[in-house]
């Protein structure tokens, strides 16, 4: 049992390890040409609050959604291991069902909106 955890958490540091060292994809937010193309827009804006506010918030939205899945998955992967770890059966199950919601909440909220009007549909 002692050296279940250190092998556990060496395994996950691998694997984290691995997930940095895999390359990025073109449409990253992240890659030089979206640094470039952020430069070139502000430079253009010519300061003074010219910039373009129009759709502010779907840009928000589509930022926190980009850094909160990692992020999401990241932490219930811990969260998981930890569970797993103490052999907590009931806990594991939990982390990966409100993993799950939280997941499709933030990659397919269309998908829950239908699903919420079929519901509120069927129900009124």
């Amino acid at each position: 049992m002692t050296r279940n955890l250190p092998a556990t958490l060496a395994l996950a540091t691998l694997l984290l390890g691995c997930g940095f060292l895999a390359p990025l994809p073109p449409s990253s937010p992240l890659g030089p040409v979206a640094a470039e193309a952020a430069v070139s827009k502000s430079l253009s804006g010519g300061g003074g609050g010219s910039g373009n506010v129009a759709g502010a918030g779907d840009r928000l939205g589509a930022l926190l959604s980009g850094w909160a899945v990692p992020v999401l998955t990241v932490l219930a992967g811990c969260l998981l291991i930890g569970a797993l770890a103490s052999r907590n059966i009931g806990a594991s199950f939990g982390i990966l069902v409100i993993t799950l919601i939280g997941l499709i909440f933030l990659l397919a909220p269309q998908s829950i909106e239908s699903l919420a009007k079929g519901i509120a549909n069927t129900v009124f």
